[in-house]
């Protein structure tokens, strides 16, 4: 979330989680009504907003973080953030910042086509939820509707570090996910320890950790948040490496 805890604490974050061997980074773009997010996320949505952070500052952070480093953005908001925010030509100003794709939580299946040609035109990735109450014949929708890969929620209800993620509920949802779909997919929504992300990672493309790693931010003494960070993901990374899939 950027401007969380400080305003000026993204960018050292940033380069934190790209040395701890994150493949991607899902940057937030802060927003006073939620759908998706629990309340670490609300909470550090609400910190941002009061720290001046706007969805156009968010966009000068992933244009200044661009100058040193290629690694994938893809920025999490809600339509009212990017229409009432951004304004005019939204997703190209996003392409020209920087970002590589956009994640919509608002945004039906239905209502996805017309945005998802406006992204793609653009250069960037639109990325569909997938739940587990989804039925098959919409996994297979969405799997043809995403631009490169889907985001499979684990669990019913907002986002939020859960000690019991891994269950046969959950692991007999994403191998239906597998087999309905050709394209990859990436898993978040609960998972917060270097044990829950190895098996998880056992049955999808990729892992989400959002909740978690505020946590630790939050938690960590006044200076040494990004060095939490990079310990947490590090920790990750390891975990995911050492699994059957690597």
């Amino acid at each position: 979330m950027p401007g969380y805890p400080h305003r000026d604490s993204t960018l050292e974050l940033l380069d934190a989680a790209e040395r701890a061997g994150t493949d991607f980074v899902e940057l937030g773009v802060p927003f006073s009504d939620p759908l998706a997010d629990g309340p670490v996320i609300q909470n550090a949505a609400q910190r941002s907003i009061e720290n001046g952070i706007t969805p156009v500052k968010v966009l000068e952070v992933v244009a200044e973080f661009r100058k040193r480093s290629n690694l994938p953005i893809i920025l999490m908001g809600y339509m009212n953030s990017f229409l009432n925010g951004i304004h005019d030509h939204v997703y190209s100003r996003m392409s020209s910042s920087g970002a590589d794709g956009v994640i919509i939580p608002d945004l039906s299946l239905e209502e996805s086509a017309e945005i998802k040609k406006e992204i793609e035109e653009v250069g960037m990735s639109l990325v569909l939820l997938i739940a587990p109450t989804s039925e098959d014949q919409r996994i297979k929708r969405i799997d043809e509707s995403t631009s490169d890969f889907s985001y499979c929620v684990s669990v019913t209800g907002v986002t939020g570090a859960r000690k019991n993620l891994v269950s046969k509920e959950v692991t007999d949802f994403l191998s239906r996910v597998r087999t309905l779909s050709n394209k990859p997919y990436v898993v978040g929504f609960g998972i917060s320890t270097p044990e829950t992300a190895r098996e998880i990672s056992q049955y999808a493309d990729g892992i989400v950790v959002g909740s978690a790693l505020l946590q630790r931010v939050a938690a960590a003494p006044a200076g040494e948040e990004a060095g939490s960070a990079y310990e947490f993901l590090k920790s990750l990374r390891d975990s995911i490496n050492r699994s059957p899939r690597g």
